[in-house]
């Protein structure tokens, strides 16, 4: 017999017993559905975290005024100023920086001409909206002439502008009043909230952001609220580049403890690497994945036996037709192909029903990633590696564990097999 003609015969097997057939490759199904639905929300899910995270900004990191308490002693008291800023872009003191974003967060009452309401304030440089993935629906960002002027400018998030004046677009031009004092809008923002923000603490919702020069923030609407040794809530800094993220870190913080005269002490800042945050995500949904390709693994091998078991039962069922063949001239070998073949053809046939489960998980994923990210583009999508993958594994079990049924048929003794009854 070909090994077509074997294939053949085994396809009409298994859709002569339909339900049998069904019920020995569910653990087949189960588990490769399990194993290319973990793949492709996991990399759904991995690719949801990095754009939440570039988001953010790329190859970022942030200084904080706060001490570690588990390190430091209780004399030691927080201290960021903008001179800091100053003190790192000098030239040579920290070469793997590109740029240094000054933060001052507080909140006020914001108005215009009507009812008041409380928002965010954020003092920043104008280099802060080089950062992440921000987007100006409407005018301009504020430059560095009018940041260094303190002028009474302000870029406004666009929850603020549609609570303001109804929508973003007639913002621009207008004047709102800050704690009493009257700046002009310039443009809207309409960035969006990072998911991953609150992993390292630094944005709060920019849509309820309003945006003002630093300088203005710090000695026109907060003067009374900073000190000498805190007139900054934040630093972002950018590296050069990805790769240069930890060695900026290190440049940063060896100039941050020379500025403030640091020797064995702790610091008295921190330090805070969304890189990090990152690929503890990253290692997270790893580990989850393999959580569940464990159970996927367990289901495969709970479907393995079952084709074994169903194997052994054909086997004894056909002893007779066995006997007959080999007394007509069939070989050991033929006898094994035949089983074994069997064998494969039910478990890549239940490879082939799990695919479409995977895909089935794949779209409940993507809608959970969507609830997540509101984000179209991102989805759960099946990769070909993953359908091969699968594909891979049907084959190996099927060969694997119809291997000693294929044997046991093949040894038969032709004589008592034509005896049985």
């Amino acid at each position: 017999m070909s090994i077509l003609e074997a294939f053949r015969v085994a396809w009409q097997a298994m859709l002569t017993h339909k339900l049998r057939s069904l019920l020995t490759m569910l653990g087949i199904i189960i588990g490769v559905g399990a194993v290319v639905g973990m793949l492709a929300i996991g990399d759904g899910y991995q690719i949801f975290i990095q754009r939440e995270f570039n988001k953010i900004g790329v190859g970022v990191f942030y200084v904080n005024p706060s001490v570690d308490s588990k390190n430091a002693d209780e004399t030691l008291r927080p201290q960021l100023r903008a001179a800091d800023a100053a003190a790192i872009l000098r030239p040579g003191a920290a070469p793997a920086v590109e740029f240094v974003a000054l933060e001052l967060n507080r909140s006020g009452a914001v108005s215009a001409g009507g009812e008041r309401y409380r928002f965010g304030v954020k003092g920043v440089t104008p280099n802060f909206f080089q950062i992440g993935d921000t987007t100006l629906g409407a005018g301009r960002y504020f430059d560095a002439g009018e940041h260094a002027a303190s002028a009474r400018v302000a870029v406004i998030g666009d929850t603020v502008a549609k609570t303001l004046f109804g929508d973003i677009y007639s913002a621009v031009g207008r004047r709102i009043s800050l704690n009493g004092v009257q700046f002009e809008v310039v443009g809207v923002s309409t960035t969006k909230q990072s998911a991953a923000a609150g992993a390292v603490g630094q944005f709060s919702s920019p849509s309820e952001q309003v945006y003002v020069p630093y300088l203005t923030a710090r000695d026109r609407l907060f003067r009374s609220e900073v000190s000498a040794r805190i007139d900054l809530s934040s630093m972002t800094i950018k590296a050069r580049s990805v790769p240069e993220i930890d060695v900026a870190i290190r440049q940063v913080t060896e100039v941050l403890r020379q500025e403030h005269r640091l020797s064995y002490q702790s610091n008295d800042f921190t330090v805070t690497n969304p890189q990090q945050a990152s690929e503890q995500f990253k290692q997270i949904t790893t580990g989850f994945s393999a959580f569940l390709g464990t159970i996927g693994g367990i289901s495969l091998l709970v479907g393995g036996i079952g084709i074994m078991n169903i194997m052994l039962v054909s086997v004894a069922q056909r002893t007779k037709e066995i006997g007959l063949r080999k007394a007509v001239g069939a070989r050991r070998r033929d006898i094994m192909w035949q089983f074994l073949i069997e064998a494969l053809v039910l478990c890549l046939a239940g490879g082939a029903l799990g695919i479409g489960l995977g895909y089935l998980f794949s779209f409940g994923g993507t809608a959970i990633l969507y609830a997540l990210s509101q984000d179209p583009t991102v989805r759960a999508s099946v990769s070909l590696s993953s359908v091969i993958l699968a594909t891979s594994i049907s084959a190996g079990i099927g060969i694997f564990f119809g291997l000693f049924p294929a044997m046991r048929a093949a040894r038969l003794d032709p004589i008592k097999a034509l005896r049985n009854e």
